[in-house]
């Protein structure tokens, strides 16, 4: 028997952090008022069909020159209301509001204040969509049969697999190429993992195929292919669940939730979770992975319910992931899945991008602190969501700080992330000079020039 230090992975980190308190040092001026001297593209909204009718009104209203306030006055309506709308979380229901806003802002076709089902939008950049056609024959093959490689037939040991997976671990984390590289060295390990699993038969393996496979399901969510994402995480559930090792199991239940949750089947997310989170206290005896796993069970059973607008569940998860990071300074993590006080922050920042409450996701930012070292993935998450809502703002510069300091965490990041796009697409449409050049090299990193 061939004994491996890789698993079980659970690491944390120094807290070398500086607060990120997005109290700006620009003045006033970076959340750009609209002033007489601006120069605003004269966008032509009935050909904006990618636009929300939240964002048309935003538009023609900035085009016009006229404040929140003036609007909503004009309207009859307060500026609260007229934020809400322009963020997309209240719809117009009046065909008076609708006919005033219309004269108001010069709009001669009402239909571009009326809201229709639209396609749904995209999950994933061009990019990313290259990006998965390196692992869907992988996925898709099996070692019996090795169709479209002939690596299947390579024989790998245990301590081979056991390096190159840790390489993989380390890239994911760590490197500013963890898009390419990863898909460069992922589909052959997910081969031969494969591949010697079914070979030897042996718990080790078998605990090395389940990473492998945790790896291609969180690469294949950022990709946005979660019909893939949910098909690795099934069956690192399944192989995990042959090797009775109640940490991996439930560490597998958590990434089966995750891809739940991206799929949108959130009262399957949450009940997933949480039964997960109930059977893991009889499955094995108090440990800190124990209690780390129930946590992150609980927290993206918050996230679904969230999702599923079921706010009095969502406080109660929050509840508990809020015990369970009771005494735990920094955040840990243990078979791919990272739980602690910022992990808990980035997901309540994700639970409002969800529903565009722009205002929230500056306010949770402004009370976090993210570590130096905390893995670079969750960093640009977190700088990636807090740009788009300051985006939404049209605070220009602090948004291009918030994408830059992404950018500083993985580039790549930039180019993979659709909010990433979101943001600088915003950002070209509002053309803000002090910001000009920055926004151009962030949107060729992004590759979107």
């Amino acid at each position: 028997m061939v004994m491996i230090d890789v698993l079980p992975l659970r690491c944390g980190h120094n807290r070398k952090a500086e607060k990120r308190r997005w109290a700006w040092p620009f003045g006033a001026g970076s959340a750009h008022p609209v002033r007489s001297g601006d120069v605003l593209p004269n966008t032509d909204i009935s050909k904006s069909g990618s636009l929300t009718v939240g964002e048309r009104i935003e538009l023609r209203r900035l085009q016009r020159r006229m404040s929140r306030r003036v609007v909503a006055n004009l309207v009859g309506r307060s500026e609260e209301w007229l934020r809400l709308v322009e963020s997309g979380r209240q719809h117009l229901e009046s065909v008076r509001v609708m006919i005033r806003l219309a004269e108001v802002l010069r709009i001669d076709d009402l239909n571009e204040l009326i809201d229709r089902p639209v396609p749904q939008s995209p999950d994933s950049t061009d990019s990313a969509i290259d990006l998965v056609q390196a692992f869907k024959h992988v996925i898709l093959d099996h070692p019996p049969i090795h169709v479209y490689d002939e690596a299947a037939q390579q024989v790998e040991t245990v301590p081979t697999v056991s390096e190159e997976l840790r390489r993989c671990q380390q890239i994911w984390t760590e490197s500013p190429r963890r898009y390419s590289a990863l898909a460069e060295h992922l589909p052959p390990l997910l081969t031969t993992s494969r591949a010697l699993s079914w070979r030897v038969q042996d718990g080790y393996a078998e605990e090395l195929l389940v990473q492998v496979y945790h790896l291609a399901r969180q690469l294949l969510t950022k990709a946005g292919a979660h019909s893939l994402a949910w098909t690795v995480a099934d069956r690192a559930m399944a192989t995990a669940w042959q090797t009775k090792h109640p940490i991996l199991i439930a560490a597998s239940a958590w990434h089966v939730g995750n891809a739940l949750l991206h799929l949108e089947q959130f009262d399957e997310c949450r009940d997933y979770a949480t039964t997960a989170a109930t059977n893991l206290t009889g499955w094995a005896p108090d440990s800190i992975d124990r209690e780390l796993l129930i946590g992150a069970l609980h927290l993206v059973a918050a996230q679904a319910a969230a999702a599923a607008l079921d706010l009095a569940e969502t406080e109660r998860l929050l509840t508990l992931t809020q015990q369970a990071v009771q005494g735990l300074n920094t955040d840990q993590w243990t078979y791919g899945v990272v739980f602690g006080p910022t992990a808990i922050g980035i997901a309540r920042i994700e639970m409002a991008l969800r529903h565009k409450d722009f205002d929230d996701i500056v306010q949770i930012a402004s009370e976090m602190e993210i570590a130096d070292d905390y893995p670079v993935g969750g960093r640009a998450r977190y700088h990636i969501a807090v740009a788009y809502a300051f985006a939404r703002r049209r605070e220009d510069v602090a948004a291009t700080f918030a994408l830059s300091r992404a950018a500083d965490a993985c580039p790549e990041d930039l180019r993979y992330d659709l909010n990433a796009h979101r943001a600088l697409q915003h950002l070209i449409r509002h053309g803000n000079r002090l910001v000009s050049r920055d926004v151009a090299r962030l949107a060729a990193l992004a590759d979107l020039d």
